[in-house]
């Protein structure tokens, strides 16, 4: 269903609800207020005759005689006594003089009913007869035209409510398609748009809505991040071919050279098992850290924070390391607990990252330091390596980025550490920043939100008193 359609019947359906609730209410509201008013008119004009009735025993007048009297405009009186016999009737219509009313009772209400299809109001009270006796007077009033006038209310109210509903339906469809209009050409502009390849921007127009304008702003922007998203695979796609390339072309070079001279000279031969052994070696490790890019990109599935005590777990990793690496890792912090929230494994390899990344390109100790501040924790890892020039350090976390090409192939880097240590920060919430100067050394810094672990899974603030 459209959503024109959706809007229109939702709407019409809705306000003939809200019509319908209404003339209900206020059909049985006339109804009640008006019968009110007849009953209690009816009750007045019998407590009149009570009192007439009175009046006509201290004058010496039967109260026979008092009923005989014009008292009514359409209907009927009756008396009754103790045994329900009828003692004295008046009607104003000859259709009344066989209608049963009511038995006999001493008290004093008022009712309405039907009494041979005639709608009649009654007032039923005591009165004192002329032999001192009590007895029931009835008094009914033919309603009759009341309920023709609510047969009326009735046929009004519900043409009314048809009418409202069958202009109500119009005017939706009328606002429905001012309002839809726009959003059907939008639609337009974005399906040809999706039949070309150059990501083409919409033209915001002035005279749209606010909602308009900023669906529109939000497709420009889809656009230009789909561009980027595009872009970088077609780079990264390059990239990590023109990576492959270089080994592979070694590998198929010596190949050809050991068909050739492999079995006449036999230097050439350990040469070329040498070379493609390399070669190999440094193919599986690329594909290793494109596999492994590729996973911290969607590792926000299976990405579970826990707190943790950062130097007890940083000095578990530089004592593996130190062993692996034969060089000495310095580790210092100015607290002996400080706790953060972080995935134990992404933490655990982006430590890793920097820390190879300090053993490849220097030759003297590492040096880590982590620093509990008021808002972060920092932790600092520094090497006395050849540094990286100032104009490459924007530059360094963008995938396949070597600032020395030839020293990056001798060490064994493939450009995608920092990138894929970027990833890891990004996916614990953390800030890496750098400084370096060439042939004095680099420090990183990886800065992680202070944070303390809720029951519900949430952060919250951590005090002093927690990390010390």
């Amino acid at each position: 269903m459209k959503l024109g359609t959706k809007i229109q019947l939702y709407t019409t359906v809705m306000i003939a609800i809200v019509v319908v609730l209404i003339n209900v209410f206020v059909y049985f509201s006339y109804k009640h207020f008006s019968l009110e008013a007849e009953l209690g008119q009816l009750e007045n004009r019998a407590v009149n005759i009570m009192k007439q009735i009175q009046d006509a025993h201290a004058d010496g007048v039967s109260t026979e005689t008092v009923l005989q009297s014009p008292l009514l405009s359409d209907g009927y009186i009756t008396v009754l006594d103790e045994t329900d016999n009828q003692i004295a009737r008046v009607a104003t219509d000859a259709r009344y003089a066989q209608i049963m009313g009511e038995s006999y009772s001493t008290g004093q209400y008022t009712d309405e009913g039907i009494h041979d299809d005639i709608h009649f109001a009654m007032v039923s009270l005591p009165i004192i007869w002329d032999d001192g006796s009590v007895k029931n007077m009835q008094m009914y009033e033919n309603i009759g035209f009341l309920y023709d006038t609510y047969e009326i209310l009735r046929w009004v109210l519900a043409v009314s409510t048809l009418i409202i509903i069958v202009i109500t339906f119009l005017l939706n469809r009328i606002i429905t398609n001012i309002v839809i209009t726009p959003i059907n050409k939008l639609i337009n502009k974005m399906r040809r748009t999706d039949n070309t390849s150059a990501y083409t921007m919409l033209e915001v127009n002035r005279k749209d809505t606010k909602e308009l304008k900023e669906l529109s702003q939000s497709f420009n922007d889809m656009m230009l991040d789909l561009k980027a998203h595009d872009e970088n695979q077609q780079a990264f796609i390059m990239n990590a071919s023109h990576e492959l390339k270089t080994p592979i072309t070694v590998i198929d070079s010596y190949s050809q050279m050991l068909k050739r001279f492999g079995r006449e000279k036999e230097d050439l031969l350990d040469e070329s098992i040498a070379a493609i052994s390399d070669e190999a070696k440094r193919m599986k490790y690329l594909t290793e850290q494109l596999l492994s890019f590729a996973k911290v990109t969607h590792h926000s599935e299976h990405f579970k924070p826990t707190e943790i005590n950062v130097v007890n777990v940083v000095e578990k990793i530089t004592e593996r390391l130190e062993a692996v690496y034969g060089r000495k890792i310095n580790l210092s912090s100015n607290k002996e607990t400080v706790k953060i929230k972080v995935d134990t494994d992404t933490f655990d390899q982006l430590i890793k990252i920097f820390l190879d990344n300090a053993y490849k390109y220097s030759n003297d100790e590492i040096t880590v330091g982590i620093k509990d501040k008021d808002n972060t924790v920092d932790i600092e890892i520094s090497d006395r390596g050849i540094g990286i020039p100032q104009e490459d350090l924007e530059h360094i976390f963008t995938r396949f980025y070597r600032v020395d090409k030839a020293r990056a192939r001798k060490t064994g880097g493939s450009g995608l550490g920092l990138s894929i240590a970027e990833e890891l920060a990004k996916l614990n919430e953390a800030e890496i920043s750098v400084s370096s100067t060439p042939d004095e050394g680099s420090v990183f810094t990886i800065s992680f939100k202070k944070s303390g672990f809720k029951k519900s899974g949430s952060f919250e603030e951590v005090d002093d008193e927690t990390n010390s």
